[in-house]
């Protein structure tokens, strides 16, 4: 671990990134966890190279749950669109409640076409209604892309593969749908 610290420190950025990716792999437990968490919401709030923030957020997200939330949700403003999709990625990583607005948020609103994308695909492993209706108002986007992930998103969701990707028929679909449970969430780490 503390090498991985001082490699996090390095001056060279590509040490750092890899520090974060390695950390990013381990399972640990109480304080141990606290503190990598720690290293990587450092990285990810002031590291100046967006792909050593982009792989903080990543790591964070694999950590999972509540603790790596609120720092993930920070970083959405983040100036790289390559840092917020990874951001989303992240918030969908943990399968934590919390993570959904701002997703839903980021589909809706952010600029960036692959943020957007980013943000549809970590939806999609909500199995809600609340995270549904988000992919439904998506499947009418301006950009294909937009549209496409939103589509995928709601297959993975439902299981439902024989849906076409509009959202009336998605809409038709998840009426007669209505009383199943919901699938269960796979984690999926990319």
């Amino acid at each position: 671990m503390s090498r991985l610290a001082a490699e996090a420190a390095s001056p060279d950025p590509d040490l750092r990134r890899e520090a974060a990716l390695t950390l990013g792999r381990r399972r640990l437990r109480g304080e141990q966890a606290e503190n990598v968490r720690d290293l990587l919401a450092e990285l990810l709030r002031g590291d100046p190279e967006p792909l050593v923030r982009s792989a903080a957020a990543v790591s964070l997200g694999r950590q999972g749950g509540e603790p790596s939330v609120p720092v993930l949700i920070e970083r959405q403003a983040d100036a790289s669109p390559l840092v917020r999709a990874d951001v989303c990625r992240a918030l969908g990583m943990t399968g934590v409640a919390e993570a959904k607005a701002p997703l839903k948020r980021a589909l809706a609103e952010d600029a960036d076409v692959d943020v957007r994308c980013a943000a549809a695909r970590a939806l999609g492993g909500f199995s809600d209604a609340d995270a549904r209706q988000a992919l439904l108002e998506a499947l009418d986007a301006e950009r294909l892309a937009v549209q496409t992930a939103a589509h995928e998103a709601l297959v993975k969701s439902t299981g439902a593969k024989k849906v076409p990707p509009q959202r009336d028929a998605w809409e038709q679909w998840l009426a007669g749908h209505a009383d199943e449970q919901p699938r269960r969430r796979r984690f999926l780490f990319w």
